[in-house]
């Protein structure tokens, strides 16, 4: 038993904490003993982790514009550009930022859920599963499975994007190698489609608008045209009539004014058939997703570093407040020994309370009857 401190005896300096520590030599090798078997532990029951990467440059599509690099930043020429509505992109959908939100949204997710990979769980070859299943949810509930499927996924993916280049970096980390580079080639593809669907259907309802209008202009032009030919035919001398010469002038601008809008539109109509094949603003794979050859866990160099280190640190602690505890009782006994026992009562209590059972009660009152 440590014997008390007097007053006079030397305080607890950082040279006797030190020599506290080594003295509780055997506490350090127990934490470190202790933390190398949670590795251990760690090693056999978390699976292994397999990361994939692809990358992929988002491209603008024709009527996107895009401001030099010295009227893009701050400045009187950035502020008047800004006002005259002349931003970075002309279309936000097609920004970096938009690409990174699409592949982490609900809608392209539950679709990567349902698609089909090969199943690595099984050494046969052809056979085809969906992800959700691959994934193993213990559930019978089909909305219920598709909830916990898309927070794995939100796991197992991470997005990232530059916007100075453009550039989008999509990374999957699954158990299996071949999963992981399939889940993120299939994440383009996904991607890639949303493209097709989304920009062509826009430029297909724009071209549809735009036929009727042609359509329509086309109709107002005939019969602006049909009007003037029957002023020529019942006014062969309108030229001798001030009132005629008006009427005429009055065809005649109905006439140029329909032209105009009819060329317009068909203008715009030609563009808009160019737009549904050209300007659909598809991205390009800058590398795509290849079978990784080592698992970014577990990676037994670092962790053996870390458990060595992490272990050390956790003896040290608990060894030193070890020390600092020691040094505590020796100088005051009397708290200590009030500090213990209050302890030790409130342990039984507790020890007790949960030893007694909720049906001891009526077991012995039925003894006793």
């Amino acid at each position: 038993m440590t014997a008390p401190l007097t007053v006079g005896d030397p305080p607890l300096t950082f040279s006797r904490w030190v020599a506290g520590i080594v003295a509780r030599w055997k506490t350090v090798l127990l934490a470190l003993l202790l933390t190398g078997a949670l590795a251990v532990l760690a090693v056999i029951f978390i699976p292994p982790v397999y990361q994939a990467r692809a990358s992929f440059v988002t491209n603008s599509s024709s009527g996107s514009f895009k401001l030099p690099a010295g009227l893009s930043g701050g400045g009187a020429l950035g502020g008047i550009a800004s006002q005259l509505g002349l931003g970075a992109t002309a279309d936000p959908s097609e920004s970096p930022d938009f690409y990174s939100e699409l592949i982490r949204s609900r809608e392209l997710r539950t679709r990567l859920l349902n698609s089909r990979f090969d199943d690595p769980r099984t050494p046969a070859a052809g056979d085809s599963v969906r992800l959700l299943d691959i994934l193993r949810i213990r559930t019978k509930d089909p909305q219920r499975r598709v909830e916990i499927g898309l927070k794995l996924l939100d796991q197992a993916t991470d997005v990232s994007f530059f916007e100075t280049t453009n550039l989008v970096k999509l990374e999957v980390n699954t158990e299996w190698p071949q999963l992981s580079a399939r889940v993120a080639n299939r994440t383009l593809d996904l991607v890639s489609q949303f493209n097709r669907e989304q920009r062509t259907s826009r430029a297909r309802s724009n071209r549809t608008f735009l036929e009727s209008r042609v359509s329509r202009a086309r109709a107002e032009l005939d019969a602006a045209e049909a009007r003037h030919r029957y002023f020529y035919d019942q006014n062969r001398s309108w030229k001798s009539s001030p009132a005629l010469v008006f009427q005429e002038q009055q065809l005649q601008r109905d006439v140029d004014r329909t032209a105009e809008l009819y060329l317009l539109l068909q203008r715009q109509l030609e563009t808009s058939l160019l737009e549904e094949v050209n300007n659909a603003a598809l991205i390009t794979v800058v590398d795509s997703a290849v079978t990784p050859r080592k698992a970014q866990w577990p990676r037994y160099g670092l962790l053996l570093l870390s458990t060595v280190i992490g272990g050390t640190i956790l003896g040290v602690m608990f060894a030193g407040g070890a020390a600092v505890l020691a040094d505590w009782r020796a100088r005051n006994p009397d708290s200590a020994h009030y500090l213990g026992g209050t302890v030790r009562n409130v342990t039984r209590e507790i020890g007790g309370a949960f030893r007694r059972s909720p049906g001891s009660g009526n077991s012995r009152q039925q003894r006793a009857g």
